[in-house]
């Protein structure tokens, strides 16, 4: 099922204008492309909503995992940032999800608290909880821990929108002459994911790591570009998160329910790809465990995502 030619219009137009937008300070491409919107901002709780359409749901209306995951990283840590000077730099060391089986359809509104930075470590960390629903039905529950580490050399963090930082969605619209070659391989990977993509469902072709299953489990590689990257040029947590659980879920097929993850960020996600690789810890009668590591291009490892499968229950006669 191909998209319409409306649908191919807004992906496009969207993307442009989050290119465009890119060029402000603060906030992502992924950020703007996702249209994440924050509803609240306070220390004792955040909000941000995420609504579906062409860029990140498919025919039926279900929001991909990649997206959920990158609405989930990005209200947790927000509700890290909170307690920070808003020109910090923050990093996922640790992400904990567990699905309901309820389906990410409809607006998704992520909502989350933090601890605050605990003093009692040498580089500070805060722990915080969360939980994901869909109009109003309960789609995931969630809890990590956030650290503020120094940026890296010659980067400069600035507030996102909603810390009083510049607002990229008021800076003119780029022509594409006007592209940068960065940008202009953003736009060209979204072309061929329109054309590739199976069920109207972009982001599975533009997110999700080409996978192949092994004697283990399965392997595979993410490409990495600006389409997935944060702002101080890493794989932003959320699209780490979905390339394991992909992976995990192509190493065992006869569980095709992910019921939960705990993943641990080790170093950042950079390069020109990740390469992924699923092992099979347990497969059951109903229960599969699967432990999913993810190195750079120089094999230093990046992320370790221990993950549950199931069966799902037969009908009732």
């Amino acid at each position: 099922m191909s998209f319409s030619k409306a649908d191919a219009d807004f992906v496009r137009q969207l993307a442009l204008r989050s290119i465009s937008s890119n060029r402000a300070p603060g906030m992502h491409f992924p950020g703007y492309f996702s249209r994440l919107r924050c509803r609240r901002y306070q220390t004792d709780g955040v909000e941000f909503t995420l609504e579906p359409g062409p860029h990140c749901a498919d025919a039926e209306g279900n929001v991909h995992l990649a997206a959920q995951l990158f609405l989930v990283d990005m209200a947790l840590a927000a509700a890290n940032r909170v307690h920070l000077d808003p020109n910090s730099r923050t990093a996922t060391l640790m992400l904990r999800v567990e699905f309901t089986g309820e389906p990410a359809r409809g607006t998704l509104l992520a909502s989350g608290r933090g601890s605050g930075f605990s003093p009692r470590t040498a580089l500070p960390e805060s722990v915080c909880t969360g939980r994901v629903t869909a109009d109003g039905r309960e789609v995931m529950r969630t809890s990590g821990t956030w650290v503020a580490p120094p940026a890296p050399p010659g980067v400069t963090p600035r507030g996102l929108p909603w810390e009083g930082g510049e607002d990229g969605a008021t800076y003119p619209l780029l022509h594409k002459s006007e592209l940068d070659a960065v940008e202009k391989a953003a736009l060209k990977r979204i072309e061929k994911a329109m054309r590739t993509a199976q069920n109207r469902d972009l982001l599975t072709p533009l997110c999700d790591p080409v996978v192949k299953r092994t004697v283990y489990g399965a392997s595979g590689k993410l490409a990495v570009g600006l389409h997935i990257g944060n702002r101080v040029g890493h794989v932003q947590g959320g699209f780490l998160i979905n390339a394991a659980l992909a992976s995990a879920a192509a190493a065992v097929p006869a569980h095709p329910l992910v019921t939960g993850a705990s993943a641990w960020y080790i170093s950042p996600g950079q390069g020109k790809a990740i390469h992924v690789r699923s092992t099979i810890l347990q497969r059951g009668r109903n229960i599969a465990v699967v432990r999913t590591e993810l190195f750079n291009a120089d094999r230093k490892r990046v992320l370790e995502v221990v993950s549950n499968h199931a069966v799902a229950a037969r009908p009732l006669a």
